[in-house]
């Protein structure tokens, strides 16, 4: 799974570095976001301090992501939403504007279709609990209410929401309470961390017809 492309990796290491050197940036705070909704469930769960990259990625942390994982994932989408320059400045995301950023943005989301998804999702239920083949049925369900391709953003996402919400990786099943809280936006009760190993092997795992 190509989680960071090379572009992106050097991009982060010359961010951390510059770091290091120039101390940490702050950045204006954002426009008010009043009615504008986050779309990520993962960032919505427990919306990070978007000060700069670096609480930014702290925050991503604490809703369950390592914390090297979460430092160039927030310097890939800066990169691709605000330029080179933010980056070098050390700036946050814009957590408002997800859907806007090329290559990770994409609309086949779960969240949009809670209540449908539920309701299939409780007659593939098997003892209150959900396969991985369950969660990717799932989501190209939507892609397809939605007549588009999951892209490669989209997929991982659905390994992201099997992990976070306590995937198990030997039996690839997931608690179904657990996946629609963080669909949600709400914490899961199960406290798993993801990291690049369990999300590259849970997408490796997924298998697709679309």
């Amino acid at each position: 799974m190509r989680l960071f492309s090379r572009r992106a990796y050097l991009i982060g290491v010359a961010s951390i570095g510059g770091g290091l050197a120039l101390g940490y940036l702050t950045t204006p705070e954002p426009p008010d976001a009043a009615g504008r909704p986050i779309t990520c469930p993962f960032l919505a769960m427990n919306p990070p301090d978007t000060t700069n990259m670096w609480t930014f990625a702290r925050g991503c942390a604490r809703n369950g992501m390592a914390y090297g994982m979460a430092l160039f994932v927030t310097a890939q989408i800066t990169y691709q939403q605000k330029g080179l320059w933010a980056i070098l400045r050390h700036e946050a995301p814009d957590i408002y504007r997800l859907r806007q950023v090329p290559g990770v943005s994409h609309e086949d989301r779960f969240a949009p279709f809670q209540t449908e998804l539920r309701a299939m999702a409780e007659k593939m239920a098997v003892k209150g609990r959900l396969t991985l083949h369950d969660l990717v049925t799932l989501k190209e369900w939507v892609a397809r209410k939605l007549s588009v391709v999951p892209n490669e953003a989209s997929r991982i996402e659905t390994a992201l929401l099997f992990v976070r919400a306590g995937g198990n990786l030997d039996t690839w099943t997931v608690d179904l309470d657990d996946v629609f809280r963080l669909v949600a936006g709400q914490r899961p009760l199960a406290e798993a961390q993801v990291t690049v190993d369990n999300l590259t092997r849970t997408r490796n795992q997924s298998k697709w017809s679309l």
